[in-house]
């Protein structure tokens, strides 16, 4: 069978893919991997050059009582580029993506690979392009910002919070996303200068998304805690999974990875946690965590998702099916965020999952300029209330390059 590897690093080809992650490879014939994504380690630059990155390894956080570590042990990790000019105290953090492991078994395998482990990281990178483009045409808001990209190794979303070592089939594994989290938080605060910051977006993409949508507030409070002026909101990236059991059983495999990594209040959203305490397992799943986000969020997700058609709606569901799953995300966004005054959204109808930066277009924007208008005025002075939703009917190819109404594509 073939695999489908969605490259979300900006360049990379189909050659790069190379880690194929095998303990990933969704069962039902599904063709895929969980995430829809392999990674790609990105390229290295020379230090002089405007996109240089330099890598931080949290090993003080790995060695204390933090015991801050990777599945398989090794230090967490995250590359920082700085800001300059008027964005030198402005902050864009991205959550890196990559799926989960649903068993422990599955972890073991990860814990081999780039999405468990740092040993074979650099301790430099280049970040530049989509997100993290320097170019004001494509990222009007952040393009001179501090950009911080963090690795994901934990295998949870950042969610994990078993305080002892696992033995699984030989091997140790290390459940500690939460303690993740809260060491990269430190370190950008205290260490990078993060504790000055006026503005902070914090982001991620596919997996990533779902720790934006975990841990909006967390990061909020321990940035306002330090700089209480600070402007912070949140943007996760394909991210709205919905809390279904369908025959990829993605609602009962999150429930899985609760309670094996032993999520809890400490390693998800409290209030969600509070609200649902007679089923806190819903509050790993952003559907249920979306409600209880008191940070102004404005996520970027598609009604189509590419990876959700294959992995909560069931792959090759008809195109009546499809819309009808569509609307109902597009009823669960309005219901669950929306109904929150500070939040928006940009809402599209391409079949994407990630890695489309200002590709389709919404009351006559795209994605990066809906959000620099919806940061700098809010949902509630926009015409739109902070919806862009581009509202088409599956499948809609024109949705990707355009606003999706054949007479007004712009590619």
């Amino acid at each position: 069978s073939q695999t489908w590897c969605l490259l979300l690093v900006l360049g990379a080809t189909a050659k790069d893919c190379k880690e194929t992650l095998v303990e990933h490879y969704y069962g039902q014939n599904h063709d895929q991997f969980d995430d829809g994504a392999c990674y790609v380690p990105r390229s290295e630059v020379a230090p002089e050059h405007p996109s240089f990155a330099q890598g931080y390894f949290l090993k003080e956080a790995a060695e204390g009582p933090e015991n801050a570590k990777c599945l398989d042990g090794t230090p967490a990790l995250y590359y920082h580029r700085k800001g300059t000019g008027s964005g030198k105290n402005k902050w864009f953090l991205h959550q890196q993506g990559g799926g989960w492991c649903y068993t422990e078994e599955s972890c073991v395998g990860r814990s081999k690979g780039g999405l468990g482990s740092t040993k074979s990281d650099k301790n430099m990178s280049a970040l530049d392009g989509g997100y993290f483009s320097m170019d004001p045409q494509q990222n009007p808001l952040m393009h001179n910002w501090n950009a911080v990209e963090l690795r994901y190794c934990d295998g949870a979303s950042l969610s994990g919070d078993k305080e002892t070592p696992a033995s699984v089939s030989g091997s140790t594994l290390h459940y500690r996303g939460r303690a993740i989290l809260d060491a990269e938080i430190k370190s950008l605060l205290f260490d990078r200068g993060m504790k000055e910051a006026t503005d902070v977006v914090v982001s991620g993409c596919s997996a990533g998304g779902l720790a934006t949508f975990l841990h909006c507030d967390h990061w909020a409070d321990a940035i306002k805690e330090a700089s209480p002026a600070a402007k912070v909101a949140c943007m996760p990236d394909s991210g709205f999974f919905l809390d279904e059991d369908r025959r990829p059983m993605y609602g009962s495999n999150m429930r899985n990875v609760f309670r094996f990594q032993e999520s809890s209040a400490a390693g998800l959203n409290a209030a969600c946690v509070a609200a649902h305490s007679s089923d806190p397992e819903k509050c790993i799943l952003a559907q249920w965590a979306s409600q209880h986000i008191k940070t102004p969020t404005f996520p970027l997700q598609s009604v189509y998702d590419a990876w959700q058609t294959g992995n909560v709606l069931e792959g090759g569901a008809s195109p009546a099916i499809t819309n009808d799953f569509g609307k109902n995300v597009t009823e669960l966004v309005k219901t669950l965020l929306l109904g929150q005054p500070q939040h928006g959204i940009f809402l599209d109808s391409c079949h994407h999952h990630c890695g489309s930066w200002n590709g389709p277009k919404i009351d006559g924007t795209n994605s990066s300029f809906a959000l620099q208008e919806w940061y700098e005025k809010g949902s509630q002075a926009l015409p739109n209330k902070g919806f862009f939703n581009q509202n088409k009917d599956f499948p809609c190819n024109a949705c990707c390059t355009g606003s999706g109404d054949s007479e007004i594509i712009t590619v």
